[in-house]
């Protein structure tokens, strides 16, 4: 069974052909009309995985039933046009931890999180994974400094970047949202590593954690809702 990543629509050629050079079938996401322009065909807006399974809004429940090759389950929240109504799945799972504002997440996310045993950690900041960068179970990257401060006192390993350098449409983009872990020591970026300011910090705390840099472009790092890999 090829393995499959899920990414926003508009992706460029060179991303896309450097996934499937890699092994990785690409997964189109569906644009939700509920959502701004910049955002709306961003994955991490859609569906999260955790426990093995896809929970998606149900705008786009059968879209994700029919592609996916694990088990999808349809959340029973809508995504809303504005904050915090659109962060319904945007929860970012670390190790044993699932970052989340809890009162806006759909519950299906929650109660799966929790028969897998892990830690519910409630943030203010309600885009966790547009935010947080996964580098390992125990290690992360964000420029989100209530992010980073959750996460440390978890004991977790926390690089903390500036909070620039990441394209989106115009507007500035989050490092999660520009980046996707394809293995458990691979982690791809959107865009040329090198064209971002803490360039050295980033590559030097993923090299201690065991994980390799894929640049799937040239040109700046560019927020496109994540790469979402499908387990």
């Amino acid at each position: 069974m090829k393995k499959q990543v899920v990414i926003d629509y508009r992706t460029d050629k060179q991303a896309v052909s450097a996934l499937t050079e890699l092994g990785y079938e690409t997964i189109p996401t569906l644009p939700v009309p509920a959502l701004y322009d910049e955002v709306k065909g961003h994955a991490d807006m859609q569906l999260h995985i955790v426990n093995g399974k896809a929970v998606c809004a149900p705008e786009v429940y059968e879209y994700y039933k029919e592609k996916l090759d694990i088990e999808v389950t349809c959340g029973s929240l809508p995504i809303g046009e504005k904050y915090p109504c659109d962060i319904a799945y945007n929860t970012c799972t670390v190790g044993r931890f699932a970052v989340c504002k809890m009162a806006n997440t759909a519950p299906e996310i929650l109660s799966e999180h929790i028969d897998a045993g892990h830690e519910i950690i409630d943030a203010k900041q309600g885009y966790a994974k547009c935010s947080i960068c996964v580098v390992n179970e125990t290690s992360a990257i964000t420029a989100d400094e209530g992010m980073y401060n959750l996460l440390k006192k978890r004991g977790l390993n926390v690089l903390k970047i500036d909070p620039c350098d990441i394209e989106l449409y115009g507007m500035n983009g989050f490092i999660g949202g520009a980046s996707g872990l394809l293995e458990d020591d691979l982690l791809a970026f959107n865009g040329d590593i090198r064209t971002h300011r803490n360039r050295d910090s980033i590559t030097g705390f993923c090299k201690n954690a065991g994980v390799k840099i894929v640049c799937l472009n040239t040109g700046k790092l560019a927020d496109i809702g994540t790469i979402i890999r499908i387990p």
